[in-house]
């Protein structure tokens, strides 16, 4: 099966490979064989991200490829994500080309800062934890909103409730 053959973009591929992860990884799959569609997965998911790591969605939903190259590795996304799923009670958002976390953070402290190596930090203004390619940087200091920022690049939101699977809950056009 040929998973990522219908992503447009690095955004496509990059929630596609999260609602595999909530279904698949053997963490947290019930899946007799979920090892061996994980590391498939994880092979399709390296060959998708090295095609389309340029190529974006702006917020009309036009596709574009970027000419500034890309420092993010397949890896990078992966190793957050497997680190993610695992943790009850996280509401995991993709903005754009942000990770965005938040809900149970203080029981999971530890590990969110032990993802810092990632690049991933504490927004004090927002509330949430972030991570984000060094290139993505922005000069904004904090002034919008996650809701201006959500309205500009589109999102999807993931929860898990203690015990229960990952969830999509939401999910807005870019």
């Amino acid at each position: 099966m040929n998973y990522f053959k219908d992503c447009q973009c690095i955004e496509d591929v990059k929630t596609l490979y999260k609602k595999l992860c909530f279904k698949f990884h053997p963490d947290v799959s019930t899946e007799p064989n979920a090892s061996e569609i994980m590391k498939e997965i994880n092979s399709q998911y390296d060959k998708a991200f090295k095609r389309l790591k340029n190529v974006f969605r702006n917020k009309e939903g036009k596709i574009y490829e970027d000419s500034k190259p890309v420092s993010e590795a397949p890896e990078n996304f992966r190793n957050i994500i497997s680190k993610l799923i695992v943790l009850d009670g996280l509401k995991i958002e993709l903005i754009g080309r942000w990770i965005w976390v938040s809900g149970n953070t203080k029981e999971h402290k530890e590990v969110l800062k032990s993802l810092k190596s990632l690049k991933f930090r504490w927004c004090k203004n927002k509330g949430e934890w972030s991570w984000h390619r060094l290139e993505d940087s922005t000069v904004s200091k904090g002034k919008y909103t996650l809701n201006e920022i959500r309205d500009k690049y589109g999102f999807t939101i993931y929860n898990k409730e203690k015990g229960n699977e990952h969830k999509q809950i939401e999910q807005a056009a870019s």
